[in-house]
């Protein structure tokens, strides 16, 4: 492939969580001589499509092509033949950042030569799940404790991620000052999850800003695409700008990672968000054929596993954000409030520290192997005590321990996971993949029009 060629086919190997699969990419480069406000489905699929591909698996960098102990082979062959250079990639990264790739690529359109800077950030990497359940930021570790945002934006937005988002601030800084061009620039900027959050946030402080210290960049030159986007600001507490809307956010109504830090709390999200899927708890035949359309692009992408959906779609997410918001209406309750764990009082903040993230942040020594032991046994023991737990906590944890838990532990014969597919960025490519803009926008409408939370009283 030539890397002058501006649009084309190409097959993309793709690794996820040690499982290898393949997704052809459709793309034109063409689309950045667009303004950035219009939106563009195709570029829409192509960016998610490159999310998958910057999860590639991490290998050791014996030769110090990325300047990092560990780096992604798949993902640095997709840009090269893409026709990016000056690639810089950092397969890991420590709790309060987030890992990322950024390279760039002369495009020549018809009427100039631009140049485009292209920054993906990937979602969680093992200690970060503490950050993302952190948002006032009282235990950060990077920079001497003190984080990479300011803690004048404590409350406005959420600091865990804001502090990812001023990491990789940094790095785009560098990078811009490292690799000059002659060329009018435009920047893409895409994440999904943790990265989703980080994009959003750094989207929405290019704009305001007019670009980076050293790369003035008006509007319609940056290009936000976010998947599966977390709630990251304090939508009551900011000035939601004009130029915000060309931030784009896909959510799917079955993943709670979009939705944890409840509405109710104030918090939301920068930009224009769109829905994967509609009502599908009143409408299971419109459901399966959505569901049916992706599972071909999943399959491949996902090394020939089948995707399991939600028995009752997302009537188990909303359950949970009821039960969740009824007890936190301000993000200082997620650290005060009391509640009831097994006969204890913790907070919302001690409680998901010590059981979710504790579980999926990894035990490297013995400490955290025995804290990751504890936090199973703290899910299974509150999932189903009716007395010494309250409500909120009671419902969370059986969502993790019945909708991913059984399933995880018996290969999937008792039950089939959701909580981790119905996040996986293999399942938003797929099913943006499988739809028309036409279909989003009804999915989105039909979402909208049942986006309240269910209540807590009674079983899934």
């Amino acid at each position: 492939m030539q890397k002058e060629k501006l649009s084309g086919i190409y097959d993309a190997k793709v690794t996820y969580d040690e499982v290898a699969g393949t997704t052809r990419l459709y793309y034109d480069f063409n689309w950045f001589a667009e303004d950035s406000a219009v939106y563009n489905h195709q570029l829409a699929r192509f960016l998610a499509q490159m999310i998958v591909v910057g999860y590639d698996n991490q290998v050791p960098d014996e030769d110090n092509k990325t300047g990092y102990p560990l780096w992604k082979p798949n993902l640095n062959k997709c840009l090269e033949d893409l026709g990016f250079r000056d690639i810089w990639m950092n397969a890991v990264a420590k709790r309060d950042e987030v890992v990322y790739f950024i390279a760039n690529r002369d495009i020549a359109l018809e009427d100039k030569t631009i140049n485009l800077v292209f920054a993906g950030f990937i979602g969680s990497y093992m200690k970060q799940w503490f950050s993302n359940f952190d948002p006032l930021g009282v235990e950060r570790v990077c920079n001497d404790g003190k984080g990479y945002a300011s803690d004048e934006e404590r409350g406005i937005v959420h600091l865990g991620f804001a502090d990812a988002r001023d990491y990789v601030h940094g790095k785009l800084e560098k990078y811009v000052d490292t690799y000059p061009s002659e060329y009018e620039r435009k920047l893409v900027i895409i994440g999904h999850s943790r990265g989703a959050a980080t994009a959003n946030l750094l989207g929405a402080k290019l704009i305001k800003n007019g670009g980076l210290p050293n790369l003035p960049l008006p509007p319609q030159n940056l290009f936000t695409y976010c998947y599966a986007t977390p709630n990251g600001v304090n939508v009551d507490k900011v000035e939601m700008l004009e130029d915000y809307k060309r931030i784009f956010n896909f959510v799917s109504p079955e993943d709670f990672v979009t939705v944890c830090l409840p509405e109710a709390c104030g918090f939301g999200k920068y930009g224009t968000v769109f829905k994967l899927l509609g009502d599908d708890n009143k409408s299971v035949r419109h459901y399966n054929e959505q569901k049916d359309f992706m599972q071909p692009y999943y399959f491949e992408i996902f090394g020939m596993n089948t995707y399991h959906p939600f028995r009752r779609g997302n009537k188990a997410v909303k359950k949970v954000i009821g039960a969740l918001a009824k007890e936190l209406r301000t993000v200082e309750d997620f650290y005060e409030k009391p509640l009831k764990e097994c006969f204890k009082t913790v907070t919302p903040y001690e409680y998901f520290r010590d059981t979710l993230c504790a579980y999926v942040a990894g035990g490297e020594t013995e400490e955290e192997k025995a804290a990751a032991d504890r936090a199973m046994k703290l899910l299974i023991e509150s999932s189903v005590d009716y007395v010494g737990t309250s409500a909120a906590y009671r419902i969370t944890s059986a969502f993790f321990v019945f909708k991913e838990g059984i399933g995880a532990v018996t290969g999937n014969r008792l039950m089939k996971t959701h909580f981790s597919e119905s996040h996986m960025p293999a399942t938003y490519a797929s099913y943006l993949l499988a739809m028309s803009e036409e279909q989003l926008m009804a999915n989105t409408a039909a979402a909208e029009a049942d986006d309240e939370p269910e209540e807590e009283d009674g079983e899934d």
